[in-house]
Parts: C-alpha cells; structure tokens; sequence
C-alpha cells in the first residue's frame, strides 16, 4: 500500500516502539530483566500487563488508521490491508509474557530507510553476480568468445527476469538489488555486442547503437515494472551515447562535440523527468540530480579539451575555441530554466566572456612577431566585453543576474591575470638586477614594445572595470542586479590596476636611471598630494584610497631600491626619498605616521654611513660611528619632548639594530669603535632607566636596565682586546664575573635608588627583574665564552665559575633571592667539573652521582626536618638514574667493559630504592611522618630504575653487549633479565597504590603497571631470530599478553581496576605479534586470528554482561555515554566500540595478505569469517560485525581481481565460494522481506542494531 512519507515514517516509528518487548518502555535501556536496572520501572504484575495491553490497542489503532489514510490518499487504488489481530484485554500474569509481541503483528509495510535485508539483497547480488563473472571471464575452460557471450546474455536475461518477478511481488528493494546487478550484465552485453564491429568501423559506433536501443528499452521496461534502477541507469546510458559517437571519430574535435553533445542530451533528458515521473509514480530525484550531475561533468570535460584540439593554422584554432566557448554559454544560459540557476548562470557569464577574450587570438599577431600586443589586445577586449554584456544581461530573463556578473568579471580578471603579473615580473626584475649593482633594469625581460603592451593593458581593463562601476552605480543599477558593493569593488579594482600600470610605467628600461628615480618619487608626491589636497578622493572610501596609499609607498620603495646602484646617486637621493617619505606620511592616519619616522630615521642614518664609506671610512668605525650618531640622536629625542611618544619609540628601535650587528661583531673582532659605541649605547641605556618621560613605560625601561650590564660587559671585552696583547679573556672574563657577582647582590639597592627618584614601584621592581635577568644572561655567556675560548682553558672556567658561585650566594644572603642557592649550586657544580677535567677523569658517574646525590641528601634532610623540600630530593634522584639510563641505552658500560656493569647497577639500584622506599613508610614518629612524603619519589624512580632490565636484555637479543649463555637461548636470557628489571617496577607500583590515598587521582590510575608489562616485551622483542623455539616463546609471549586482555577486561566488568588498559596491553601484543611473524616462518594468520579473537572476547566479555554503569544510553544510540579510551571496554555501549576493533583486526591482515601473498585459501577464509560476521550481526543485531562483513566482501573481491585470478588464487574454488555466499545471502534477504511484517524478524533497520 501506499502511505504519504512523512505519516508512514512516524506511524513506522511508533507502531515499532509500542509492541517493542526487548526494551525498557520507561527509559528504552535494553531490558533482559525486571526491574529495569537503570531507572528501576517494575515490569511484572496488574499494572505492567495494563501498560502491555494499551501499547498493543494503540498498534491496532494506528495500523487501522494507516489503512483509511491509503482509502483517502488513493481512492482509486487502495487496497485492503491484512487483518490483524490485536488483543484489547488480556489476563493479569505475574510476570511480563515473553512473547507478547507473537499475538500483535507488526505491520507489512514498506521501509523508509535502510534495512538490513536490503544490505544482504545488496551483497548477495553482487557476490553472485562476480562469481558469474569469475565463471564466463576468469574459467580456463572457457575460451571461445561467442560461448562467453551466450553465457553472459542468459546471465543477463536470468536477472532482469528475476528482478520482474521480484517486483510483480512487491518485494521492492530485492527486485532494485537484482535489477541493478542486471544492468551491470547489460553492460557487457554492449560490450560483446562492440566487438563485433567489422574492420574499419570503430567498436564505438557499434556500443553507442546497443547503449541506445537498450537504453530506450530498459527505459519502458521501468516505466512498465516501476524500477527505478533500471531507469536510473539508462538515463544515464543514453546520456553517454554522443559522446560514444565523438570517440569513434578518434580526433580531440570529435570527442569535444560528443562531450558537449552529452551536455545537450542531458538537457533535453532533464526536460523528460516531469512525465517518466507521473508515470513511475515517484519524484525521480536521484535521475534529475544524476543527469544534472552528468551534464556539469562533460560541460567541465569539453572546457578541459578545448585546449588539445588539432588544427592546422592558429586563426583556426582559436575561432574553433571561440565557437565552442560559445556553444557552451549557449547551453548554460538554456540550463538556467530547469536547474542550478546560479551556477548555469554563472557559467554563462563566465564561458560568453570567454568567447570574447578568445576571439582576438585568431589575429595571429605571432604571425608578424608582435606576440606582446596580445597582453594589451586581450584585457581591451575583455573590457569590451564586460560594457556589452552588462548591457545585455537585463534581457536574459532566466538569469540570475549577480551570478552572470560574477561569472564576466571572473573571466575577465583571468584575460588581465598575464599584463598583471607581466608588471610584477617586471617590478621584480627591475628591483633585483638593482640590488645585483645594474642599472639595466629590466631590459632583457622583453622587448621594447611588450612593456608599452603591458601598461597599456592594465590601462584598458583599468578604465572597462570604471566605466562598469560608474554605470552600476548611475544608471539603473538596480534593473541589472548590480549592488553598490559590486560597484565599489569594481571601481577598487580599477585603481589598482592604474597604480599598478603607473609602477611598470616607473619600470622602462628605455629610460636613464635618474629619469626612473625621478618618476617614481613624482607619481609618489602626485598621489599624495591629490589624497591630502582633494577633499573628494581623500574622504573616499578605504578601498578607493587603498590602491593610491599603497602605491605612494611601493613607487617610493622602487625609487630607494634603484637608487642602491650607485653610491653617489644613493646620497643624493637619499635626501629625495627622506623628504618623499614625509610627503606620503600625510596620507595615513596620524597614529601609524612613525612608521614614516622609524623608516626615514633609519634611511637617513643608511645615508650617513654610505657617505663614510665614500669617505674611505673603514667597515668597523662605520657601522660603530653610524651606532654613536644614531645613539646620539635617540637620547637628544629622549629630552626633546616635543617628540611623540610612537616617532620617539621608533627612533629608539631604529638605534637599537646597527647596535645589535656591533654586538654580534664582538664575537668576530673586537676594537675601540665597538668600545665607543657600546658606552654610547650605555649612557641611553642609563638615560632610559633614570628619566621621567612620557611614554617611558614599564616595558621600555625594563629593556634599558637590562641593557646596562651586557653592554657594560662589552666595553669591558673590547678595551680589553685594544688594550692588551695578545687574548684578553684570561682576564676580561673573570672581570665580568666580577661585575655580575658585584650587581646580583646590589639590585636590591638600585631599586631603592630609583624609588628615591620618584619612579614608581612596579617600574622599579621591573627593573630590578630586568636586571638580574640580563646579568645572569652574561653570566652564562662568560661561562660558554670560557668553555669555548681556547686561550681561557679549564683554569679560567673555575676561576669564572668560582667567582660567580660566590656571588649568587652573596645575593641569597644579601639580597633575598632564593634562585641564588641554585645559580650557586650549578657555578659550584661546574667548578668541581673543572677539577676533574683538569685531574682527567673521563667515566660519567664522578661527574654525574656526587650533585645528584648531594641534592637528593639535602633534600632527604630539609623534609625530615619539616621543609617543603620533596622537589629537591626527587629531582636529585632523577638526575641520578635518567642520564645513567641514556648512556646505558646508547652505549652500554664501554668498549672496553668486562660486564654490563652500567645496567647491573641500575638494577640493582632499583632494588635498593624499592627497599629505601619501603623503608620510608615505616614508623609512627613525627620525623618518620615528615619522610614519608619521599615514599612515593622514591618508588617513581625505582620503577625507572628498573627499565634497565629492558635496555640490558635488548642490548643483549642486539648483539650489542657480549653475554655468555652457556647454552641457554638468548631469549630466555633475555627475558630472565627484563623480569629482574620489572619485579621491582610491579612491587614498587603495588607499594604506591597501597599508599595513595583513598580516592585520589594516584588511587585510580591504571599506568602504574604499565612499565611492568613494557619492560617484559622490550626485553625479549631484539632477541627473535630465525629459530622455531625463539619463535614459539615469542609467540606464547603474545598470548600471554592476549589472555592478560581478557583478565583486564573480565575484571573491569564488576570493579574498577588497577591493571594497564586494555588498549595498551594489546598494543603490546600486537607487536609481540609482528616481531614473531618478523621471520617470516609462520604465516599472517597465526598472528592475526588470536589478536582478532582475543580482542573480541575482551569486548563481548562486557557486551554480554557489563556493569550496570557501562549501559547508560539508549540501545540504539551505538555509541559511548560516559566511557573513555582508558577504560575500555568498561564504560561503552554496543557493538561499535566493543566488537569492531576485534573483527577489523581479525580480517585486516588477510585481506592486505591477499594481495601480497594470493592464496585461495585465504581469500576463502576472508569471506567465511565475513560471511559469519554478517549473520552473526543480522540475528543478533549487531552492526560492527554486520557492517564491517559486508564492507569486507567487495573489498577482498577487489584485491582478488587486483592479484589476477588464475595466477596466486584458482579460480574453480573461488567462483564456487562466492555463488555460494551469494545464493545464502540472497536467499536470507528475498526470504525476510516477504516476512517483513514479523516480529524481531531480520529486516529491523540498520539503526536499530546495536
């Protein structure tokens, strides 16, 4: 029967849910018990049966009033529906009936989404149909091409015969599925029937008549039978039959007009849809959407091949492109009336506009070797162009208008895009063969006449584009769907394009240098002054002043970068361009104006140092010269208050740059100008951090007070090196530890100096921070410049180190900074190193175990004495254990080393801290309370102390470190070791559980034992090699991590647990697996099935029986409520996140394997195990295994196509499995539709499996 859409899809939905028996009708939970274990709704008794007895009366009432909907719907067609008997009353049990829904059937209609019998017709179809396909093209037997014919129509005939039946008993979506699979075998009907074209006909022509006369057929076929399938798919066919026709042409002309062809017919096949649609009795909207899709596709192929079509002179090239552009827009602008009216009408535009830019190529001017002009000949037409069709869109009444217009000027963009990027080109020669040192310019970028071509271009567009935007904007803009946006924007443009052909103007090569110069800093000074002067374009809008703005400052930037060509013309220019630069300040914002001063200022002092160097001034007192007249200038800036806050900041960042390359020098050469320099950029510095000025804020003086240290550590470096012969670090260095040693503990000093001069406390604070930060800075330079100069050597480092020691625990004491203990501590640390390097002590630990040890002692003490000192204690143990663990794991104990004696150690010192930290948590007294906070650190550390096992054991399975085995494997060896390592891991993590407190974050982790499970496998995995026992111990070391994931995921039913999650553990053995199989003695299976089958019991474990919080959304929701990746599989609902990663994993690697290694068997185990997956998801309502089965089936088909059949995989046995499969599923979906009105039968939706 038929039922308006929208009533069948509410009425479907609530008939289903009123005789549901399998959930909770209160919360909809899954309901195997009563009570409901979530909200507790009581389900037995007088009131559950009166709640049964109305749901069923309400089914029977809302099927009685689907059936009078189909009377009133169709009057003419209706049908009485099937009885059903529906019981009002019932007796009152003491216990819900099981079988309820059995006395109520559920309603024999028709599905309005995906069902899973709709899938299994799906699948069974295509298997059956690929095993036809295995059997007439792939079997050996078969050879004589008629006989494969033959066999290939009955095939045909078979299914389309089979799909009518199907719908004559309306069993719609298995008559779809057949039919399809039919079509498919129409197919390669036309195909054999292509074949059979005589010599000198081409098998095109032949397809195109048996894709017409079967189209046409199959077409009233569907109309006959109401297939929609069959219409769909012909449609589509007799849409591709010009363009059959075109490829039997053979050239790229013929195959374009069959695809603009396909176009048409598309056209026309849409206008169709109407009338096929009143007689199929369906809106047809897939067909519609198909063809409109169709017809995009070869209009984009035929703009695509325009490009490649044979000609044989140029004019005629590009008049046929013109015709087919035109061609085109005409089809567009006809396509606007049915559908997709914006893009149609904007393929209009832009194809008409196309046309017109085209059409000037056929001049040929190549011809006469005037290529250039086409960059002018283009963009004039292309404005052309847009002034006409502006005229004309008003009269195209289908069109929609703006998108017209957005189509011509989009085109019209693209015929400038060349002249556009020809003058940025040329822009960008000029000013890089400038800064090369010629004043050539872009001479050899073109000739001549091509630069004239390409402003007069950019001229052309300029004034179409304006005179488009004046005519939107004033005469009836509104009538052409032009928008004052559109007209501003347009205008912009326009603008852009003049101050961009203004910039190439500046460009000629043809003229002198000067003359270049010159113009570029007039159109400069024009611009600006028409901006300042002329109210009406200076109170434009932005985007009309933007352009002129702009191009002001690039027309002043390509005057500066041509004028670096010649020292002399630098000069003099350069007082050109500063006074430029004032100019064009005036047209922007006063609060952006120092900008302008920062660039003038920086090109002003460029200019004095280009006039030193024509003075033969040496590169050094230059730069130091040009830093002091900068310095000068910026502290004369800092008492002339007349300057702005923003152009005095810019004259400060200015002076700061040439004083930064001086700073940077040092490190090369060292003299009196950099001395001079520096003390000059130490008195602003001074000067900044005393004055009161406005704008002096708190960052600004901050950045002067940390200059003053560094800078004076660069005098004192640079007198040094004038002063003293020979290198001066030997003594300069310890003078600059003596300078910091002095400030670090007197910036409690300075800061009480600058509050007696009225500057503010936070400034003063910041200040002092400034301070300390940049002399701490130097303090570790002086130490690398120690450590890296070869004339300080090791006895300059100590005499440096010691020095500062001293006084960062002077500024301790003194000035109150606590950091001062730990700068102390590292200067003192680097000084005993010095020691021992002098003494030349080479092996890692003297150096390493006395700081460590001594900080984890002091710390052991502050905290037995009541400090916060936890910090310390376990840092110290980190530093102790970590650096010893990298050197273990790169390079052992030494060459030279009898016995790993490095990672014996470590393990042993795993041992003794899991014992310290046993030791820790005993006793009741106050000092034993205080030490016990140490407990948790200590164990931390003994369980990385024990991952030495694991370094040792893969150092030995590497080969990397010698081990006598006496015989015994070396993958016990290796795994005895790992264990050593993660005992103490395990009981150091059950000792930190026991002691976290209950409730807390440490209580509830479950990473404790996480080393444990990695230090086992990382021990044992470099052992492998190509031995069955290695192979089987690995092997069982897989499983045993498997089995660990089931106990995990067993436990996390009923409790929360402490073990690792279950994902990591399994990730451990899928990699315990892949070094196993690395051998390459077993196959992927061996492998594959455990990790497959483990990981699906560890998720059916809590699928079957969770905890009463793991279900806490509705059943057909499919997905996580509260559960987290941690806690899988605790926590998650249905068969998405609990089945799909065991069955994706268990046929992962066959199908992969089938195209590596083909074998039949295993392409006949993959389709098994997807076939069992599938009925195992449809009776139980699962969706992962149902879903991922039936997304397996095609896949391995594939690859098995892929591999060739008849080579790795025989094609009898493979042909057999899949009629087989095929047939059950075909035979299970054909069956369950006609029972579809059945309780719980398998054609419940797709989303109501869990």
């Amino acid at each position: 029967m038929t039922v308006p859409r929208a009533v069948k899809s509410w009425n479907d939905v609530a008939i289903r849910h009123l005789l549901d028996r399998t959930s909770c009708p209160v919360c909809g939970i899954a309901l195997p018990d009563s009570p409901c274990r979530k909200c507790g709704a009581e389900l037995v008794g007088a009131a559950a049966a009166e709640l049964w007895s109305t749901s069923g009366a309400a089914a029977a009432a809302l099927i009685r009033r689907q059936e009078a909907l189909v009377r009133v719907a169709h009057p003419s067609r209706a049908t009485k529906t099937e009885d059903s008997a529906v019981p009002t009353s019932a007796p009152i049990p003491q216990r819900m009936p099981a079988q309820f829904g059995k006395s109520a059937a559920t309603p024999n209609i028709s599905r309005s989404s995906a069902t899973v019998q709709s899938v299994l017709a799906v699948a069974g179809a295509g298997l059956f149909a690929i095993s036809a396909i295995v059997f007439t093209f792939f079997n050996p037997d078969i050879r004589d091409h008629a006989l494969r014919s033959v066999i290939v129509s009955l095939v045909t005939l078979l299914f389309l015969g089979a799909s009518w039946l199907l719908a004559r008993r309306q069993l719609q979506f298995s008559a779809e599925a057949v039919g399809g699979l039919g079509m498919v075998f129409v197919a390669l009907d036309v195909y054999a029937f292509s074949e059979l074209a005589p010599t000198g006909v081409s098998p095109w022509v032949f397809a195109a008549t048996g894709t017409l006369v079967s189209g046409g057929v199959m077409v009233v076929m569907a109309t006959l039978a109401r297939i929609r399938g069959w219409l769909w798919i012909s449609l589509a066919a007799l849409t591709l039959v010009p363009a059959m026709l075109g490829y039997a042409g053979a050239t790229t002309l013929s195959a374009t007009l069959g695809h603009l062809g396909v176009a048409f017919v598309a056209l026309a096949l849409i206008a169709t849809i109407p009338g096929l649609a009143r007689r199929i009795d369906a809106r047809l909207v897939s067909e519609r959407v198909t063809l409109a899709t169709i017809q995009i596709l070869a209009t984009g192929i035929v703009l695509a091949q325009i490009g490649f079509i044979e000609f044989t002179s140029t004019t005629q090239y590009w008049l046929t492109i013109t015709a087919v552009l035109t061609a085109v827009a005409v089809l567009a602008l006809l396509t606007t009336r049915q559908l997709a009216k914006i893009f149609w009408s904007a393929v209009t535009g832009a194809a008409a506009m196309a046309a017109a830019v085209s059409l000037p190529f056929a001049l040929d001017l190549g011809a006469h070797v005037a290529d250039e002009w086409y960059q002018a000949v283009a963009p004039g037409a292309g404005a052309a162009a847009l002034l006409v069709l502006q005229a004309l869109a008003p009269r195209a009444h289908a069109l929609d208008r703006r998108a017209f217009l957005g189509g011509v000027l989009a085109v019209a963009g693209v015929s400038v895009l060349v002249p556009v990027l020809s003058a940025v080109l040329i822009g960008a020669v000029t000013v890089l063969t400038s800064l090369t040192g010629s004043d050539g310019g872009a001479t050899g970028f073109m000739p001549p006449h091509g630069f004239l071509a390409v402003v007069l271009g950019l001229c052309a567009m300029a004034a179409g584009l304006g005179a488009f935007s004046i005519i939107s904007r004033h005469r009836d803009g509104a009538r052409m769907d032009a928008s004052p946006k559109l007209a501003a924007w347009t205008g912009s443009i326009a603008i852009w394009l003049a101050a961009l052909a203004g910039l190439a103007f500046a460009c000629q090569p043809v003229m002198p240098l000067w003359s270049r110069i010159a113009i570029a800093l007039g159109l400069a000074v024009a611009a600006s002054v028409a901006l300042v002067a002329v109210p009406r374009i200076g109170n434009a809008a932005l985007k009309m002043r933007l352009p002129l703005v702009l191009g002001t400052h690039f027309a002043v930037l390509l005057a500066t970068v041509c004028s670096l060509v010649d020292d002399v013309v630098t000069v003099w220019a350069g007082i050109a361009i500063v006074a430029t630069l004032a100019a064009i300040a005036r047209t922007v914002p006063t609060r952006a104006r120092f900008l302008h001063v920062g660039a003038g200022y920086a090109y002003a002092l460029f200019v004095f140092g280009v006039a030193l160097d024509l003075l033969g001034i040496g590169t050094i007192a230059l730069l130091c010269l040009t830093t002091s007249l900068g310095s000068i200038g910026a502290i004369a800036a800092t008492f002339l208050r007349r300057v702005a806050a923003p152009a005095w900041y810019a004259i400060l960042v200015v002076t700061s740059v040439p004083f930064l390359i001086g700073v940077a020098q040092v490190l090369f050469e060292r003299s009196g100008w950099t001395a001079l320099s520096t003390a000059l950029i130490f008195l602003l510095a001074l000067t900044l951090f005393n004055t009161r000025r406005a704008g002096l804020g708190l960052v600004l003086r901050a950045i002067a007070a940390g200059l003053l240290v560094p800078s004076l550590a660069v005098v004192v470096i640079c007198l040094g090196a004038q002063v003293l012969l020979g290198s001066a670090s030997p003594v300069t260095l310890p003078i600059v530890a003596v300078i910091v040693a002095v400030v670090l503990p007197s910036t409690g000093l300075i800061r009480s100096m600058l509050g007696k001069q009225g500057i503010g406390t936070r400034d003063a604070a910041a200040a002092r921070i400034a301070i300390e930060a940049s002399t701490l800075l130097t303090a570790a330079i002086a130490v690398a410049l120690a450590l890296v100069r070869v004339a300080a050597g090791l006895p300059t480092t100590f005499i440096v180190l010691l020095v500062l020691g001293l006084g960062a625990a002077a500024t301790s004491l003194w000035a109150q900074r606590r950091y001062g203990w730990w700068v102390a501590a590292a200067s003192f640390t680097g000084a005993l190193w010095c020691l021992w390097a002098i003494a030349g002590i080479g092996v890692l630990e003297p150096y390493l175990l006395p700081p460590s040890l001594a900080a984890a002692t002091v710390g052991l003490i502050l905290t037995a004495r009541g400090s916060r000192a936890v910090s310390l204690y376990a840092a110290g143990l980190v530093v102790a254990v970590a650096p010893i663990l990298v050197i273990v794991t790169v390079s052992g104990s030494g060459t030279a080393a009898l016995a790993p004696w490095r990672g014996y150690g470590l393990i042993a010192g795993s041992w003794l801290l899991l014992g310290l930290g046993m030791l820790l948590g005993r006793g009741a007294s106050a000092r034993a309370e205080y030490l016990r906070v140490l407990q948790r650190p200590t164990l931390g550390v003994a369980i990385a102390a024990g991952a030495a096992g694991a370094i040792q054991g893969a150092r030995f399975g590497l080969g990397a470190d010698p081990i006598l085995a006496g015989g015994v494997p070396l993958v016990l060896l290796s795994l005895a070791i790992g264990l050593a390592g993660a005992l103490p891991a395990a009981l150091g993590a059950r000792a930190i559980l026991r002691i976290a407190p209950q409730g807390s974050r440490l209580s509830r982790t479950r990473w404790l034992y996480a080393p444990t499970a990695v230090y086992v496998a990382v021990a044992t995995w470099p052992s492998i090699e190509r031995d069955w026992f290695t192979i089987w111990m690995m092997w069982s070391l897989m499983l045993a991590y498997l089995l660990a994931v089931v106990v995990i995921a067993w436990r996390l039913r009923n409790r929360p647990s402490s073990l690792p999650p279950v994902w990591f553990v399994f990730a451990i053995a899928f990699l315990t697996a892949i070094v196993a199989w690395s051998p390459r003695e077993l196959r992927v299976e061996w492998f594959s099935l455990p990790l497959g089958f483990f990981l699906i019991a560890a998720g059916a474990v809590v699928l079957t029986g969770a905890r009463a919080d793991a279900a806490r959304q509705q059943p057909d929701s499919g997905s996580r409520q509260d559960g987290t990746v941690t806690g899988w599989p605790a926590g998650w609902y249905g068969s998405w996140p609990l089945l799909a990663p065991g069955v994706v994993t268990l046929l992962v690697a066959s199908v992969a394997a089938t195209f590596t290694d083909p074998q039949t068997w295993r392409a006949i185990l993959v389709i098994v195990i997807a076939l069992v997956a599938i009925l195992s998801g449809s009776s139980l309502k699962l969706a992962a295994p149902f879903l991922i089965g039936i997304v397996v089936l095609p896949l391995e088909n594939v690859l098995v196509f892929l591999v060739q059949i008849g080579r790795g995989i025989e094609s009898m046995p493979w042909w057999i499995t899949l009629a087989v499969v095929g047939a059950v599923l075909l035979i299970i979906a054909v069956t369950y539709e006609r029972r579809s009105g059945e309780e719980n039968s398998i054609t419940d939706r797709l989303r109501d499996l869990r």
